[in-house]
């Protein structure tokens, strides 16, 4: 089975020529899109776009590298993330987001996970804080947390952070005071889903990535299977009610913030395996810290996510691919 040599730029650029045109998706991936064009009007349709959305945000953030800058103009981005036995989650997040380009990463995590992730993510900076008996964040610490947040221009909240009656109340008053945009992935929704009208309560820009499950719960429940038969109406109507951008995960990832809906024409199997969710986040937030507007932010990460992993099952097993290789990936995008 052929190896990819991540440093052989040339061997990458004929990977990409030979899946240009299927970016790795199977023929019902393509009629389903396909048919996703029909439903909308041509004024709407971002189907497809989603590789010049990518194109263009890699574009002005490469040109912001030229000349004079340092690591406060590319933004903090803060990862409130991590508990015991999820000290993974965190560090995928924390990884992807220098991979694509965040100055800071700001790691706000419980104090128990500090000496694993200090030792694997070298570049991070860390706000370790006391945790609960289970390993958690711990509410009475709000304050603290919320100020070390305060200095980030955005957080990606959730991967890896239990849900608990502290958990929750940590992200629902971050969602309720915090002015600057939020990411919230995995348990970061969870904690919102017996509280969604928290949306209602905030007016500032908020990215929820979930997968159909997750969607589930947010929606009080709904079957899954009627979010699967659904997904562009589903993820259109709830990013218009809440106000905020859905980014429903799966084959032919939906994105929407009520208005735009774009399917996203990349990624494959290989991305069913835990860790993958949180690369994803740190991309996202990534992408928002250093100015991308919200929606591109979001285009942009879940394009390049599919993508990276198209490379991989193009050389290797799908198998095989680990979250880890897709952000190996990410370098040479």
């Amino acid at each position: 089975m052929p190896v990819i040599n991540l440093f052989d730029r040339e061997h990458i650029k004929r990977i990409r020529h030979n899946i240009e045109n299927t970016k790795g998706l199977k023929k019902s991936d393509i009629q389903r899109i396909n048919d996703f064009r029909g439903i909308v009007p041509a004024s709407e349709l971002h189907a497809f776009f989603a590789d010049k959305i990518y194109e263009n945000v890699t574009n002005t953030l490469e040109n912001k590298r030229n000349g004079d800058c340092n690591k406060s103009t590319f933004g903090t981005l803060g990862c409130i993330c991590g508990s015991y036995g999820m000290a993974g989650a965190a560090m995928l997040c924390a990884s992807s987001s220098y991979v694509c380009g965040a100055g800071i990463v700001k790691c706000i995590i419980p104090d128990c996970i500090y000496p694993i992730m200090a030792g694997q993510v070298w570049e991070a900076v860390y706000a370790p804080f006391p945790a609960s008996s289970n390993g958690t964040l711990l509410f009475s610490n709000f304050e603290d947390i919320y100020n070390q947040a305060e200095s980030c221009n955005a957080l990606v909240i959730g991967c890896g952070l239990k849900v608990t009656d502290d958990t929750e109340k940590i992200v629902c008053e971050l969602l309720r005071r915090y002015e600057k945009p939020i990411i919230l992935d995995a348990d970061g929704i969870n904690c919102i889903s017996k509280h969604i009208d928290v949306l209602k309560e905030r007016s500032n820009p908020t990215i929820l990535t979930p997968h159909p499950k997750e969607m589930s719960r947010l929606m009080g429940g709904v079957a899954v299977s009627d979010i699967q038969g659904d997904r562009e109406n589903i993820a259109k109507s709830f990013a218009e009610k809440y106000g905020c951008i859905i980014v429903l995960k799966g084959s032919g990832t939906v994105i929407s913030d009520g208005t735009k809906t774009l399917v996203n024409p990349t990624g494959n199997g290989a991305l069913s395996k835990g860790g993958t969710g949180d690369v994803l986040a740190g991309m996202i937030g990534a992408f928002v810290c250093q100015g991308i507007e919200l929606f591109d932010a979001a285009a942009a990460a879940v394009y390049s996510h599919g993508y990276a992993a198209d490379i991989l099952s193009h050389e290797v097993s799908p198998i095989t691919v680990t979250a880890r290789d897709i952000i190996s990936v990410l370098k040479l995008l």
